[in-house]
């Protein structure tokens, strides 16, 4: 029906109209500040548990590498690792020129286990001094293995032999001046310990790959060996297995459906596994993003950027130092996840907002208008 314009139900519906509209303006105003009040308070929030997460992570790696420190320098400055390089040194000797050729076949070539469980044969059946103290050492060395996580340990003699290692790969004895082996990281931290020659002198390399174990990631830790006149006598590695860092990472508890943390090298490749991933992505996967680049330049922060997935995540970063060595340390979650809450908030608002203007309406329109004198 069309009312006369100027006459009193005209005047009321055009009221009424006025009302609903005002209605559905303060309903919108004040959704959209309670969604965005909600939206800065949760982006806050996350950001605030990302940057302690992403610092706690820093912090727990750091204790790891500075006890893998610790262990080499100990061992390698008094106890049983250390009279073990004198010993299978003068054993080495023992055997002439043909010592790394003898020990090979014994050990690797005639050993009776499969490539895996090489380090579990603790003598070979020959009547060497090597073989003797092999005996006697090497179920120290699996204790001290398997209780401290580490994948391999080298005892390399001052000419650069490696005269014993406990998985008995390829690398073992070769030399690592001149062997096939000399262009590896494990070569480059025993001419690093042997150039400083300082008693608490630690080389370190970063995690890359190394063909002798299987082209897995392998990082070393290495530190000199002195005779009680103070000569270099060789050098003591340990084989870091990724196993721990990957446990320390890939903790997950308060990070959600879709928060993870991770490192990243300076070659932008990562440094433990993707928590998103079935397959290993140490050395496999690439995260070149703004936040790991400030990372790997020096910086800390929190920011929104698109991650390595394509997504818009919440990212905290920070960087570590150990040993010339810097990595980024990331702690990210999906924005949509961290903006969950509020898009829920704002999906009842709309809908209350919408109830809210449908009362108003029908309200208006069951009221009569007002009588006047003229009605």
């Amino acid at each position: 029906m069309i009312w006369p314009r100027g006459s009193v139900r005209y005047r009321f519906h055009r009221q009424l109209l006025g009302l609903v509209g005002l209605t559905f303006l303060v309903t919108v105003l004040a959704g959209f500040v309670i969604y965005q009040t909600a939206a800065v308070r949760l982006v806050r929030d996350a950001k605030g548990e990302l940057r302690l997460l992403m610092e706690l992570r820093i912090s727990s790696i750091e204790q790891f590498l500075e006890t893998n420190q610790s262990e080499v320098l100990l061992w390698s400055d008094h106890g049983p690792p250390r009279e073990a390089l004198f010993q299978f040194s003068a054993a080495w000797s023992e055997l002439g020129p043909d010592a790394a050729e003898t020990l090979r076949r014994l050990y690797i070539e005639q050993n009776p286990l499969p490539a895996d469980r090489r380090g579990e044969y603790d003598r070979a059946p020959d009547r060497s001094t090597y073989s003797s103290v092999h005996a006697s050492v090497h179920p120290a060395a699996r204790r001290f293995l398997n209780a401290l996580d580490y994948h391999d340990v080298f005892i390399i003699d001052a000419a650069g032999h490696v005269i014993y290692t406990y998985s008995k790969e390829a690398d073992f004895g070769t030399n690592l001046d001149d062997g096939p082996w000399k262009d590896t990281d494990l070569a480059a931290v025993y001419r690093e310990a042997r150039a400083a020659g300082a008693i608490d002198d630690v080389a370190f390399s970063d995690f890359r790959r190394y063909e002798p174990s299987h082209d897995e990631p392998a990082s070393f830790i290495a530190s000199p060996v002195h005779g009680d006149s103070g000569e270099f006598v060789g050098v003591l590695a340990m084989q870091i297995s990724s196993g721990r860092i990957n446990e320390e990472m890939q903790f997950t508890a308060g990070m959600g459906e879709t928060g993870e943390t991770y490192i990243v090298g300076d070659d932008f490749l990562m440094r433990s596994d993707s928590r998103f991933s079935e397959g290993s992505t140490i050395l496999v996967q690439e995260v070149d993003t703004e936040t790991v680049r400030r990372a790997l330049n020096g910086e800390s922060g929190v920011d929104i950027v698109t991650d390595y997935r394509g997504v818009e995540s919440v990212s905290a970063y920070g960087f570590l130092d150990f040993q010339g060595v810097r990595w980024a340390v990331m702690a990210e979650i999906d924005l949509e996840e961290v903006l969950r809450p509020a898009r829920r908030l704002r999906r009842n608002l709309f809908f209350t907002g919408l109830a809210v203007l449908a009362f108003v309406a029908l309200a208006g329109a069951a009221s009569p208008p007002p009588l006047t004198r003229n009605q």
